[in-house]
């Protein structure tokens, strides 16, 4: 990385945050703590170490995700997505360190990703000095392992790389759902990249972070100034023909966005609901493609939402392993339709059903397309056909 100077005003700003975020820590302030540690990364510039960090004026970037990583995983010890992702970029930033190692691989062992945690392990102990602090304990973890089978079961949160790593507040969600809109706001094409544009609740929940950012030394238009000239940020690639071939007509899509920092994002890590016409009973019908990661999230989001009468959960944890409902993912998906669409969609309007898992672990589009969804499968795709007449 180039070094660029961070400066004193931004130094002290940086500093202060992470002192208050300490104390917020010590007096058992999670929420607080998080604010404040997501506000001090965000004095760093992206992709630029700065001289301070270099010169030891400031923690390194790492240090940082590093704190907010054992906040949300409680020192490694919950299999948290965010956290994972906090522990994933500090090793980005500094391959070689001991914590991010060490928490990382406590997280893959006791979910039984031997073989990964194995090798973060290893890049501890190896990097570590014998009486550290992380010495002993990642000396046991790899010994402990010696006895363990790898279930090569990936874990959700591994998948689970939102765009959020330099700037903006720490969030466990999406940063908001999307839809197609209609013809007053944009012309209604459905071609490769469709454009989505936010609900009213995303805008004023984007527009809050923002104004955080803004209020924190990370100076930030409003979310409406800052939409027009970013579409391209928000678009979604349409795979009804590769999913469905030519038998459905797409007539409504909406999506959760994850990238709030614009960056790319993969296959897996996306999730888009379509509202279609089938060609041949002319009823609509629904296509849910979604990656594992934001299909808990999103399941975990309507389960909690006062306004939609979706009470259960499609995922369940037991002894770090995760089970799926088949029938609930139905459940689920009716919901969607209300959550996107406003389509009070139930039971008994399902006419045909299928849930399918998706491999394409080189998310090159040679799809495996097969019935009954399975923890090792990249995406999942539901669909629906109704009894409804468009």
């Amino acid at each position: 990385m180039d070094a660029i100077e961070l400066g004193k005003e931004k130094s002290q700003q940086l500093n202060k945050f992470i002192e208050l975020a300490t104390k917020c820590i010590d007096d058992n302030k999670r929420d607080d703590a998080i604010s404040l540690l997501s506000s001090a990364i965000s004095q760093y510039p992206a992709g630029v170490m700065t001289t301070e960090e270099i010169e030891g004026k400031v923690p390194s970037r790492s240090e940082i995700l590093i704190k907010l990583g054992i906040i949300f995983t409680e020192s490694g010890s919950t299999l948290d997505p965010i956290g994972v992702h906090l522990f994933e970029q500090a090793i980005l930033y500094d391959p070689k360190c001991v914590a991010a190692n060490y928490y990382l691989g406590k997280i893959l062992m006791n979910n039984e990703n031997i073989a990964e945690a194995n090798e973060l392990m290893e890049r501890a102990l190896h990097n570590s000095v014998e009486g550290d602090r992380f010495y002993g304990p990642s000396q046991k973890a790899i010994e402990e392992m010696t006895t363990m089978t790898d279930s090569k079961d990936p874990i959700f949160a591994i998948d689970f790389l939102i765009g959020q790593s330099m700037s903006h507040a720490i969030i466990d969600s999406p940063i908001g759902t999307f839809k197609k809109m209609s013809f007053d706001k944009i012309e209604n094409k459905y071609d490769a990249n469709v454009q989505m544009f936010p609900t009213d609740a995303t805008s004023e929940k984007l527009n809050r972070i923002r104004e955080f950012n803004s209020n924190h030394g990370f100076e930030q238009s409003t979310f409406e100034e800052f939409l027009p000239a970013h579409l391209p940020l928000f678009e979604e690639h349409n795979q009804l023909s590769l999913m469905l071939g030519d038998g459905y007509s797409l007539i409504d899509m909406g999506a959760e966005i994850y990238d709030v920092c614009g960056l790319n994002i993969e296959p897996q890590l996306t999730f888009t609901f379509y509202k279609l016409i089938n060609n041949e009973t002319q009823c609509y019908s629904y296509l849910l493609l979604a990656g594992k990661s934001p299909l808990e999230l999103k399941d975990r989001q309507l389960s909690m939402d006062e306004n939609f009468d979706y009470d259960t959960r499609i995922f369940d944890v037991y002894k770090n392993k995760i089970f799926f409902d088949s029938d609930n993912m139905i459940r689920f998906s009716l919901a969607l339709a209300k959550d996107y669409f406003n389509d009070d969609i139930t039971l008994d309007n399902i006419a045909n059903k299928s849930i399918n898992g998706v491999k394409d672990e080189t998310f090159n589009q040679l799809l495996e397309i097969h019935d009954d969804f399975s923890i090792n499968d990249s995406r999942v795709r539901i669909i629906i056909d109704t009894n409804i007449k468009a």
